[in-house]
């Protein structure tokens, strides 16, 4: 009897352990599910106030609750936040400071090399006796002058663009007319170079809405990019209207442009490998392209090696 009593005590016993442990695990479970819940729930806040940071407000930071499960990671982003906000606040500065010095210094180199070249103009035409040998030495510092007012020239586009300072004058011109004028002041230029060239302008209006000066910097870029790279002996310029827009087309039969580097010729300071030893300074397309799409407009260009390049260029037709 006692044996019986002692044996229903320990089933009781077990039982009773057994319950505890049942319980223990429903209240582990029921912790475990409500943590991963909170879990979630502040992943997914956390997710939101990043979102925010990484494309609305970088000055934004996140709010740390209290015992949070992510508090630690919170203030770690918010730490990272505002040392990247220091360097990018940083590198503004350093960016503004550069681009002012630049604007300056173009500036003030142009005035002085205009009075340089100028002086010489007027010394090679006044010296009647001079020396061939003397006279090919002031033709070649001419001609490099020349050169570095144009480098200076298009370092100051350049400048201006980047600082965000070319402020265009929009107005409703002829592009066809526009283009005759332009080109007309390149024939000589095509002539030395014996590029034979030809052009096909309907004679009716095309009329945009564009800078003229503007217009001529993308136009004179482009025929100095060919002639200083393309080794052309012909250029052919045409326009041609679809139902919204006016296309130019500028197309050479010159060494052309390697498949691998189209994409990156209109990048700035970027210069074809074909024309590492050439004249040039990897501007000129690039101001190109800036121009012309502050203009509403698209440039791109298509070439097959030693074949030809062509230069496609569109803006909208004002309705």
């Amino acid at each position: 009897m006692v044996s019986d009593i002692a044996l229903i005590g320990r089933f009781n016993m077990f039982q009773l352990i057994m319950y505890l442990l049942f319980f223990f695990s429903i209240i582990i479970t029921v912790h475990c599910v409500i943590n991963n819940f909170h879990l979630k729930s502040e992943i997914n806040q956390l997710e939101k106030e990043l979102d925010i940071i990484i494309h609305e407000n970088l000055r934004h930071r996140i709010l740390v609750k209290p015992y949070s499960h992510t508090q630690n990671l919170c203030f770690q982003i918010n730490e990272l936040c505002a040392l990247y906000q220091n360097d990018i606040l940083s590198f503004k500065k350093s960016e503004k400071k550069y681009k002012n010095l630049m604007v300056n210094l173009s500036h003030d180199v142009r005035t002085p090399l205009a009075s340089m070249i100028g002086h010489l103009e007027l010394l090679t035409d006044s010296l009647n006796n001079i020396s061939l040998d003397n006279y090919s030495s002031l033709e070649v510092i001419n001609r490099k002058a020349l050169e570095l007012t144009n480098f200076i020239e298009m370092l100051f586009q350049w400048t201006k663009l980047d600082a965000n300072e070319e402020k265009l004058t929009l107005s409703t011109f002829d592009i066809a007319e526009q283009s005759r004028i332009i080109i007309s002041k390149w024939i000589t230029s095509f002539e030395k170079n014996n590029i034979e060239y030809s052009f096909s302008i309907p004679e009716k209006k095309y009329l945009c809405i564009l800078d003229a000066t503007a217009y001529q910097r993308i136009l004179d870029n482009i025929f100095k990019n060919i002639l200083n790279h393309s080794h052309a002996t012909k250029l052919h310029f045409s326009i041609t209207q679809s139902a919204t827009y006016v296309s130019i087309s500028i197309e050479d039969n010159g060494i052309g442009i390697d498949t691998k580097e189209q994409s990156f010729i209109f990048e700035r300071l970027y210069r074809c490998d074909i024309s590492q030893n050439n004249k040039g300074n990897g501007l000129g397309l690039s101001i190109a392209k800036e121009l012309t799409e502050k203009m509403h407009g698209t440039i791109s260009v298509e070439s097959i090696p030693n074949t030809y390049t062509k230069f496609l260029i569109s803006f909208p037709l004002q309705n």
